[in-house]
């Protein structure tokens, strides 16, 4: 495919291996690196935006299985142009390549901008969102949560909240951020609601609690007041104990 070897061709070119180093350990990925800046990534996809669509699925496929990390980014910057098109056929040709999505880059990229955009026109994808956030793979799901970001926008904060319920007492840190960071946007959409829900679970895991938490700071001291008063109640109850 002539468009794939132009595109290796000028990820080689523009690489960095200091940076392709730098890159791999902070997004922790299992793939290789060239070491591209996203902006760099996003103007080469920019020359392939209008590739019918069953080409550009052929290109995304040849991207997302290559094992380089800048090919798989480029792979969904190419995927973005065409999430207003045969979006069931879309969403079911990306539902079945989640499991290489494995970093929360590519996680975020892939929700935010294409399965978020394909959720939010067809809301009857709630019940396959709501089983991935039930899923074993935590970057499924994170997958679920913040592909509700588009809903967000458009003032719909009910399913995100919905799946915030287990989502922000998740073992999975990257979960617990990602439900927390979509609370913090519900939050810009519909402040009470999103204070009442932190206030019923204000036991969330605390990397949950931190992002939901940025423009409402004031809820940060309820918290450490409640986690005070358990302690003292706590002691209290050894000490009856010990009697």
């Amino acid at each position: 495919m002539a468009e794939l070897e132009q595109i290796r061709a000028k990820l080689f070119n523009l690489g960095n291996k200091e940076r392709a180093v730098n890159s791999k350990r902070y997004l922790k990925s299992q793939y290789e690196f060239c070491g591209m800046k996203v902006p760099e990534m996003r103007k080469i996809m920019k020359e392939y935006k209008n590739l019918d669509f069953y080409s550009a699925l052929n290109l995304f496929d040849e991207l997302w299985k290559s094992g380089n990390h800048e090919e798989m980014n480029c792979a969904l910057y190419l995927l973005e142009n065409y999430a207003k098109q045969n979006q069931i056929e879309l969403w079911k040709f990306l539902m079945s390549r989640l499991d290489k999505a494995t970093s929360w880059d590519l996680v975020d990229e892939m929700s935010g901008r294409i399965l978020g955009v394909i959720l939010a026109d067809n809301i009857n994808l709630m019940s396959e969102i709501k089983k991935m956030s039930e899923s074993r793979n935590p970057w499924i799901r994170r997958t679920s949560i913040i592909s509700t970001g588009k809903l967000i926008g458009k003032n719909k904060i009910d399913f995100t909240l919905l799946l915030a319920e287990k989502l922000v007492y998740d073992d999975d840190i990257y979960v617990q951020k990602g439900a927390g960071w979509m609370l913090r946007e519900a939050g810009k959409k519909n402040r009470l609601a999103v204070r009442e829900f932190i206030l019923r679970h204000l036991d969330m895991k605390p990397n949950a609690f931190s992002y939901a938490t940025e423009k409402m700071i004031e809820l940060r001291e309820i918290r450490k007041k409640k986690i005070k008063e358990e302690k003292n109640k706590l002691k209290e109850e050894k000490k009856r104990k010990s009697l």
